[in-house]
């Protein structure tokens, strides 16, 4: 199989189950931790269902700062242990998904002697806490070298700065390669799918469950549920457990991207202080773009739809101005997105001073519920939520994805043979390399839908994903709306300024034509992308504005 199967088989055998045929396990929430949990328990030999209310990884498991790293800020919360957490599954996801979670050198530029000794001292913390296992021991840079390394830092501004190293990602493409593995260890796996109650008893499970897309309603029986909803997790435990007490409070993280000629980066990221010199942001080259971010602040609105409002703009715009002396404004900004954290309840003061561990719970009978963490520490997460249900099951395998493959075995051996393929087909290098990042192994398939349909032009002039994609992504990755190929798995909608549908788009012509959508359900799916993608960026589209130069024969840029 080479995604995740069909959406019409997946509803077929969800909505065939029955006492003496239940589910060893149904997840409620298909984010990363949903995603772990099926993998962790199909490998261990469950029958494993997921069900995920939206598109799969669509809430704050494709909000994130694309990083996978240690949690150098969280030295200030003293979560020692969990930083050390961290950097072990930021290293071990490093072997197991090496197309997607990759090196990048972080400079922290230092104005005085004062943050010199000061941001040393965290460093060495940082690194100790690593074991010294860090990708390289942090070193400190003179003012020459610095400024080589962060080009949009004015000249003669600093005193120098310290270099570490963690690693960025893809998001939803790490959620996407989770939920692959699952399904080839026999997990079956459905979005658009929302649970709408939950009966838990001594002898099992029953989930009433409504398919979106044609609104039928089945029930699916299991043995046991765990509910890996994330910030909607309140919600799902209301529906099993009415009088229970609300666990989450939730925390919102907003990042804007601009285009490289706007914002003017190299290989390396840089950790920036805000305006105020109050909180540090992350700078991340990623793609065609620059992730500025990120925000930390309580949140008590729609948890369906936050939005980057005009203060969290101009608190990034501030902060990236103030250090890089520009002149940066909203019509600057190329994607924009607001993320919740799911964070534990348990003290009062501001979300930032809220643990980012995890908590597994028990909701009813045979009902558990996880939620808390962060996206690197996702496969201990799920490790400890199988384990808390095998026991009942008489399952005594251990967990087996420390070793399990994530999108390729050999990263050397992939690259050159998309790389031969991609060159016979005309195919810029950047669409090569982001071909690799995106599929890993299956970005061999996609070029052969590429030969075959003749799509090897872009989606988008100018940017990374190519046509055959559309094509691939209806096929192998259950897209059922334009906003999945979109937002999703192409991310065009944080990278593209028209959000991939402004001039010379032809993604929703493609993905039309492969669905058989109508004319005016093609509209309307154009329609519904812009709307959420200006929702959620807290701007108008402007879909004629000029594109950042094409990619060049022999550019670098990667995930």
């Amino acid at each position: 199989m080479k995604g995740i199967g069909s959406r019409e088989s997946a509803l077929e055998r969800l909505s065939t189950t029955r006492s003496g045929d239940e589910l060893d396990l149904l997840v409620i929430g298909g984010g990363i931790t949903g995603a772990g949990i099926a993998l962790d328990a199909a490998a261990r030999g469950m029958s494993v269902g997921l069900v995920e209310r939206g598109d799969f990884a669509s809430g704050t498991s494709s909000k994130s700062s694309k990083l996978v790293h240690g949690g150098l800020r969280y030295l200030e919360q003293r979560e020692f242990g969990l930083m050390r957490e961290a950097a072990q599954e930021r290293d071990l996801l490093r072997s197991l998904a090496p197309h997607l979670v990759e090196p990048i050198p972080f400079v922290l530029p230092v104005a005085d002697k004062w943050a010199r000794a000061k941001f040393g001292v965290g460093l060495w913390a940082y690194d100790a806490l690593a074991s010294f296992k860090n990708l390289s021991v942090h070193r400190y840079l003179g003012v020459d070298e610095t400024e080589a390394a962060v080009p949009a830092i004015p000249k003669g501004k600093i005193k120098g700065g310290f270099l570490f190293y963690d690693c960025k990602n893809d998001d939803v493409r790490l959620v996407m390669e989770v939920l692959i593995q699952a399904v080839r260890y026999g997990a079956v796996v459905c979005n658009y799918t929302t649970v709408e109650s939950i009966d838990g008893t001594e002898q099992g499970c029953a989930a009433q469950v409504r398919d979106v897309v044609s609104d039928a309603s089945f029930e699916i029986r299991a043995k046991k549920i765990i509910s890996a909803a994330g910030v909607w997790g309140d919600k799902v435990e209301h529906l099993a457990n009415p009088a229970h007490e609300q666990r989450l409070r939730p925390s919102k993280g907003v990042h804007l991207s601009f285009s490289r000629s706007k914002l003017p980066m190299g290989d390396a990221a840089a950790f920036i202080p805000d305006a105020e010199r109050k909180r540090f942001l992350f700078v991340i080259p990623w793609l065609e773009s620059v992730i500025v971010g990120t925000t930390d602040t309580h949140y008590e609105g729609d948890i369906d739809a936050p939005s980057v409002e005009p203060e969290d703009r101009r608190y990034c715009i501030d902060a990236i101005n103030s250090v890089f002396h520009l002149g940066l404004t909203d019509e600057d900004v190329t994607g924009a997105w607001a993320g919740l954290r799911p964070l534990i309840a348990g003290k009062a003061g501001a979300t930032a001073d809220l643990s980012r561990s995890h908590s597994v719970y028990d909701i009813a009978p045979n009902v558990i519920g996880i939620t808390g963490g962060k996206l690197t520490t996702y496969r201990r997460m799920a490790g400890d939520a199988v384990d808390r249900i095998v026991g009942d099951l008489g399952v005594t395998t251990k967990s087996k994805t420390g070793w399990i493959r994530l999108g390729t075995a050999d990263v050397d051996a992939l690259r050159a043979a998309v790389a031969r393929r991609g060159q016979a087909l005309s195919i810029a290098p950047d669409r090569i390399d982001n071909l690799v990042r995106c599929y890993g192994d299956r970005a061999l398939s996609v070029l052969d839908l590429a030969s075959e349909l003749g799509m090897s032009e872009p989606l988008v002039p100018g940017m990374q994903p190519i046509a055959a994609e559309a094509v691939y992504c209806a096929r192998h990755e259950m897209v059922v709306h334009l906003s999945d190929l979109l937002g999703r798995r192409t991310r065009l909608s944080l990278t593209d300024i028209g959000a991939g549908i402004g001039v010379g788009s032809v993604g929703a012509q493609l993905l039309a034509a492969e669905s058989g959508w109508t004319a005016g359900r093609t509209d309307d799916e154009i329609r519904t992308h812009r709307a959420e993608t200006e929702h959620e960026r807290g701007l108008p589209l402007n879909l004629d504005a000029p594109r950042d130069r094409p990619l060049e024969a022999g550019s670098t840029r990667g995930a």
